[in-house]
This record gives C-alpha cells, structure tokens and sequence, in this order.
C-alpha cells in the first residue's frame, strides 16, 4: 500500500532531484551543460574508469535527446552504449537510471541506480536518485539509509533534506495514526 502523503511528496520534489547533476553527468568537460555552473565537480571514484571517445560520444547524443525531452531515444542510446561499451558503466548507468525514473519504469531505474552506486559509493546525488526511487517503489526503510548516506556525503542538497523529512514525517504520522 502506498502512502499517499508520502507518494505525494515524493512526486513533487521527484523533478528537481532528477535535474541536480549526478558525477556521470557532470564530470566529463563534454557532457557539462555550459548553462548550469554547478556542474563540473568530478568525482575521484569516476576518474577510475576510463571513458573512450567512442563512448564519450554516444553519451554526447544520449544528453542531447534527454535535453531535447526524448527520454526513450536517450535510454535507448544509453543501452546501446551499455553493451557496446561496457566499461562506460561508471559514467553511463547514473544517467540511465534517471532517464528510466523519468519516465516512470521503476523496477529498471532501482537496478541502474543500484548499480551507480555500487560504482560510484561516494556519490551523493546518485544515492538521493536511489532513495527518491525506493520511495517510489514503496521500500522506506531503504530509502531512508540511502537519503541519509546522501545528506552525509553532500548536506547541502536541499532536495533530498525534503525528501528525508517527508518520509521521516510520513513514518511518524503513521505510527501516530496506528498506536500499537
């Protein structure tokens, strides 16, 4: 059953999660949107893994048809990258994962964000993209660890304290609600 303040919460700060840049979408000079000065920050786990400008291409054409709000075509190029180039996932399975929340396919956005993380640990906005997404999948308890790992590794992003405090809010009016 799903929580309908929650889901509710979720739903609106769902966007504004998704459009902070993640270390796969920021890092690489060609991927940075010019527009967005907050981006650029590059992660130590990410320059681990080697990007070939092969793959750095078809993550250029993946960011433009996000850009250009085709979230299909831009799955489908990441997937495509994927297999073509599966050392790219460090930088590939970040973006996939939030094209896939974009357009609503949970279970695939869960296992790419999972993935992004087990990758890249110690990025935090991959961990709130995760937590909004377990929120959305119903599983709470996870949720909260992952926000609460993200709050750790970056406290100043404003999207997921809300995040946290909607489900952390949600859980106590619940327990108010159903004394035991």
């Amino acid at each position: 059953m799903v929580k309908k303040p929650l889901f509710l919460c979720a739903c609106l700060i769902y966007s504004a999660i998704l459009l902070t840049p993640s270390a796969a979408q920021s890092s690489h000079p060609a991927l940075t949107n010019p527009e967005n000065p907050a981006q650029g920050t590059i992660s130590v786990d990410l320059l681990r893994y080697h990007l070939s400008s092969k793959a750095l291409q078809m993550l250029q054409e993946a960011r433009r048809a996000a850009d250009a709000g085709n979230h299909t075509g831009a799955i489908q190029r990441l997937e495509q990258t994927l297999a073509k180039y599966p050392d790219s996932a460090a930088w590939t399975q970040s973006m996939l994962g939030v094209e896939y929340l974009k357009t609503y396919q949970l279970p695939a956005a869960l296992a790419s964000l999972e993935q992004a993380v087990h990758l890249l640990p110690r990025d935090a906005v991959n961990r709130a993209n995760l937590g909004l997404c377990l929120v959305l999948t119903g599983q709470y308890d996870r949720a909260e660890q992952e926000l609460r790992r993200a709050l750790q590794l970056d406290g100043r992003n404003l999207k997921t304290q809300q995040l946290l405090q909607a489900l952390l809010a949600s859980r106590h009016d619940e327990l108010a609600s159903n004394p035991k």
